[in-house]
C-alpha cells in the first residue's frame, strides 16, 4: 500500500501551522491526501478551509484526541457545491475500504495494527453518524415534516445496532480474538450493506430534493463537516 504523508505540526511554532498546511494541500493533485497531526482539535483550520477553499477538500477526522487530533485531507477530483448524497455516500465509500484492511491485518494476527485502524474507522463511522443525527435528520424533518415513522426513525434505530457492533467489534481486537473478531466485521459490515444502501437510494436524495437549492445542500455538507 502507497504511503500517506503525514504532516505533524505540533512541532511548529503557531504562526507557521496554517500557512504550512494550505502550502501542502495546494500542492496536492486530485485525489491526493495527506494526515495532518495537531495537539487539538483542528476545527478552525476547517473552516478557513471552508472560506478559502470552498468545496475544493475533503475532511475526514481519523483521531479525535484527547492528546492528539488527526485529520485526513483530500483534494477533491471536482471542485464546487455539493449534495448530502454525493458527500455521505462518498463517505460510505471511504469507510468501507478499511474493513478489508483490518480483515487481513487480523489474518496476519496483527492485532495492535488492527484495532488502531478499526479505531480510525470506528471514529469515522461515529462522527458520520453524529452528523447525520446532528445535521442531516433535523434539516430532513423540518424540511419535509415526517418524523415519527418516517425514514429518519428507521434509521436512528439501526444506528444503535451499528455502534453495538462496532463495540463487539473493538473488543474481539482488544482480546486478540481472530475468530469472534471476524465474526463481528462479517455481523458489521452486513449491517452496514443494508444500512447504507436504504440511505442512498432514499433518505439522501430526498433531502437534497427536499432543500432544492444547490446553496442550500451545500450549507448542510458544510455543517456536517463541522460535527
Amino acid at each position: 500500500m502507497p504511503v500517506t504523508r503525514e504532516l505533524d505540526v505540533r512541532t511548529l511554532p503557531p504562526f507557521r501551522r496554517h500557512p504550512e498546511i494550505f502550502a501542502l494541500f495546494d500542492a496536492l493533485k486530485a485525489d491526493e491526501v495527506f494526515v495532518l497531526a495537531n495537539d487539538h482539535s483542528p476545527k478552525p483550520l476547517l473552516y478557513q478551509f471552508q472560506a478559502e477553499r470552498p468545496g475544493r477538500f475533503d475532511w475526514s477526522v481519523l483521531e479525535a484526541g484527547p492528546v492528539r487530533c488527526r485529520v485526513e485531507i483530500r483534494r477533491r477530483s471536482s471542485e464546487g457545491t455539493r449534495r448530502a448524497t454525493e458527500y455521505l455516500g462518498g463517505d460510505h465509500r471511504r469507510l468501507d475500504a478499511i474493513v478489508p484492511e483490518v480483515r487481513r491485518l487480523v489474518s496476519e494476527s496483527f492485532f495492535p495494527e488492527a484495532s488502531d485502524r478499526f479505531a480510525e474507522f470506528s471514529c469515522g463511522l461515529s462522527r458520520h453518524i453524529d452528523a447525520e443525527e446532528q445535521a442531516l435528520f433535523p434539516t430532513f424533518e423540518r424540511a419535509t415534516g415526517m418524523t415519527a415513522g418516517g425514514p429518519t426513525f428507521v434509521m436512528r434505530d439501526e444506528h444503535v445496532e451499528i455502534r453495538r457492533l462496532m463495540d463487539q467489534t473493538q473488543g474481539a481486537l482488544a482480546a486478540a480474538d481472530a475468530t469472534r473478531a471476524q465474526a463481528a466485521l462479517n455481523g458489521l459490515s452486513a449491517t452496514l450493506a443494508t444500512h447504507n444502501a436504504k440511505e442512498e437510494q432514499i433518505l439522501y436524495p430526498m433531502t437534497d430534493q427536499a432543500l432544492g437549492s444547490d446553496r442550500a445542500c451545500d450549507d448542510l455538507v458544510k455543517r456536517m463537516q463541522a460535527i
